[in-house]
């Protein structure tokens, strides 16, 4: 009984023992051609970073993520190359080893990307908007409106040009010293300061959702640009009315 236990325990060391020699051997040390500091390959990508990359991996993985941020911050979103070979980097790539601010805007950036590419998408032109959508009027119906309420020209991908049709729209362009150019100018400059004022000295009515602005000091509110389809007053608590007045 003794002697089978001295033989399991000494099968075990060799087994321990040969596990651990196995693990040494393959532990490999690489200098890292971007830092020249040596270290062991696992501080090194397992992977290619591009499928066009036709190298072993010689940059380690901190300075693999010291140059993706640095592209993301210097260059185009679309150009961020292998720090070694100058291959554009596979997107998964990007993400995986980009910083999480850095990540979140990459992702933003392929998600604008992939929405550009659906056939009549649009971005509403109104800078503060923010929201896209497919058209579905395309260049025959090429007024576009956004869930904000915003207009824009579906063919010119600018902000609505009102009293012009399309084909008008391009005769005053080519001329943009005409009076008719710069009052579309003129127009859409006012039409953002709008925009911008409302945003700021307005909210959503409790009972239609559309926007109202307050009157001074006083309990009643201001309603633009629509009477309320529902109610003329809003009860905002049990002792203040809102009352809406068309402008």
């Amino acid at each position: 009984m003794t002697t089978l236990t001295v033989e399991t325990r000494s099968q075990t060391e060799k087994l321990a023992s040969s596990k651990t020699e196995a693990v040494q051997i393959e532990t490999v040390q690489i200098e890292c051609v971007v830092c020249t500091e040596t270290k062991d390959f696992l501080h090194f990508p397992l992977s290619k970073l591009s499928t066009d990359c036709q190298h072993a991996m010689r940059v380690c993985v901190e300075c693999v993520r010291l140059s993706i941020t640095a592209d993301l911050k210097n260059k185009p979103w679309q150009d961020i190359n292998c720090p070694e070979c100058n291959n554009r980097l596979d997107a998964d790539v990007v993400l995986r080893y980009a910083s999480p601010e850095k990540r979140a805007k990459y992702e933003d950036f392929l998600t604008k990307n992939m929405l550009e590419s659906q056939e009549g998408f649009r971005w509403c032109t109104e800078p503060s908007c923010g929201s896209g959508h497919i058209h579905e009027g395309g260049y025959s119906q090429p007024i576009m409106k956004c869930p904000n309420g915003h207009l824009s020209c579906y063919v010119h991908k600018v902000p609505w040009h009102k009293g012009m049709t399309c084909d008008e729209f391009d005769i005053v362009k080519k001329n943009p010293d005409s009076p008719a150019y710069k009052q579309h100018l003129r127009q859409q400059e006012e039409n953002q300061q709008s925009e911008k004022i409302i945003a700021l000295t307005s909210k959503p009515c409790p009972s239609c959702g559309r926007n109202i602005e307050k009157n001074g000091g006083c309990a009643h509110m201001i309603y633009t640009p629509h009477p309320c389809p529902q109610l003329n007053m809003h009860r905002k608590d049990k002792l203040l009315f809102l009352v809406h007045r068309t402008l």
